[in-house]
């Protein structure tokens, strides 16, 4: 960009950011601000501006966790209250979107805005409460299990000390000091008829060490059944009901074979995550390194890293997939990128244990756009869904009505 137009560029930006604080600035600016904020090549310049355009001497610290969301759910409600709106008058025919987080646009304001300090920024209000109405707290779901064993004892993990908890014919099963279960053989022969079936309820997650060095991350409301020693018939065989996530050791003399409902997949050794709810509308996998074969009873495929294979009675869909999407609860988040919202709704009922209700007059398709931690309470996540102001929600006990704004 020459001198001249970086200066127009920049005389722009310095009017459109005293438009704002002042609280002066219509939609159409608003978009024009939220552009310039998001490209890097104006960020210092977004920084250095900040104090000319409050008027205010302004401290040099980090914003705290809670100011950030203050300011992310302020900025997110404006700017989503001016894309609907656009989208409406523009577009009559395509699907209403609800953008509970714009990541790259919000996330850049918070960052300059922490940096520069504006801890002091004065948000007005609106003068409507857009709080869910939530009779209890919620809180985020815990690390936790429950591990059944070949002789029907049930070990409550949540609960265990860390250290050795129970041997199986020759396998030692342990608790390792961050949490997750272990699997170590103890001698070189094993009993092979020797099932554990390790059980997360809503609200839980675990993540277990198989004998063979093989990972598994299981989401909530999942099931995962296997030999104590994983070896059956030559294959390391594991059943899968729910969600996990699969990080399978090499071994070419044992395939590793996951088993659900409706299909197997067979590995050597690779990454992939495979949701197998029930009230899922059909089995997703997707793999994310290294390649796997899927069979069902009428088809087989092969997929590539960052294919999905949609699975629906048997027929097989396979297309990119969105890996943030399918790899979110692992690492921690809500991650949704034009998702369903009522499949976006169901991560949510699973890790709080709760169940959506849905007003009849919700229209059929709403989507989902954006992010936001699983460790917040549910309030909070709902808070921030209600900000894009298209649903609304009440809450009686674990019961969450769903409602047009």
């Amino acid at each position: 960009m020459r001198a001249s137009e970086t200066n127009k560029s920049n005389a722009r930006l310095k009017e459109l950011m005293s438009l704002y604080f002042a609280q002066n600035i219509h939609d159409g600016d608003k978009q024009e601000l939220w552009d310039y904020i998001n490209d890097p090549m104006f960020s210092q310049e977004v920084k250095r501006l900040i104090p000319d355009a409050t008027d205010e001497p302004l401290p040099h610290y980090t914003l705290g966790e809670e100011k950030q969301h203050q300011i992310l759910t302020y900025i997110l409600r404006e700017q989503e209250e001016i894309e609907v709106d656009n989208e409406i008058k523009t577009l009559p025919g395509r699907l209403k979107r609800i953008g509970w987080r714009k990541l790259s646009i919000a996330a850049s304001i918070v960052a300059v805005l922490s940096i520069a300090g504006l801890a002091l920024i004065n948000i007005k209000s609106s003068g409507e409460s857009n709080q869910p109405t939530v009779v209890q707290e919620i809180p985020a779901g815990t690390n936790g299990a429950t591990l059944r064993l070949a002789d029907g004892r049930i070990i409550n993990l949540e609960e265990a000390g860390n250290g050795e908890i129970a041997q199986e014919a020759g396998i030692k099963i342990e608790k390792g000091s961050d949490g997750e279960l272990i699997y170590r053989m103890d001698t070189k022969t094993s009993a092979t008829d020797q099932i554990n079936v390790l059980t997360t309820a809503r609200g839980q997650m675990y993540s277990i060490v198989l004998p063979d060095g093989s990972k598994v991350w299981m989401n909530s409301d999942s099931e995962l059944e296997y030999m104590a020693n994983l070896v059956t018939e030559g294959k390391r065989v594991v059943k899968l009901r729910g969600e996990a996530y699969f990080e399978i050791s090499k071994d070419k003399s044992h395939p590793f074979i996951v088993n659900t409902k409706g299909q197997d997949v067979e590995v050597l050794g690779t990454q992939f995550n495979v949701n197998a709810y029930e009230n899922e509308p059909f089995i997703s996998t997707t793999l994310l390194e290294g390649s796997i074969s899927l069979r069902t009873a009428t088809e087989q495929r092969l997929l590539s890293p960052g294919q999905q294979a949609l699975n629906k009675q048997g027929q097989l869909q396979v297309r990119q997939a969105n890996i943030e999407n399918i790899t979110d609860w692992k690492e921690g988040d809500f991650a949704f990128k034009n998702v369903d919202f009522k499949t976006a709704l169901r991560k949510i009922e699973r890790w709080y244990n709760v169940e959506m209700i849905y007003d009849k007059s919700l229209p059929k398709d709403l989507q989902a756009g954006g992010w936001i931690s699983r460790k917040k309470n549910l309030s909070s996540v709902l808070e921030f869904i209600e900000s894009a102001k298209m649903v609304r929600f009440k809450a009686d006990g674990n019961k969450i009505y769903v409602m047009p704004y």
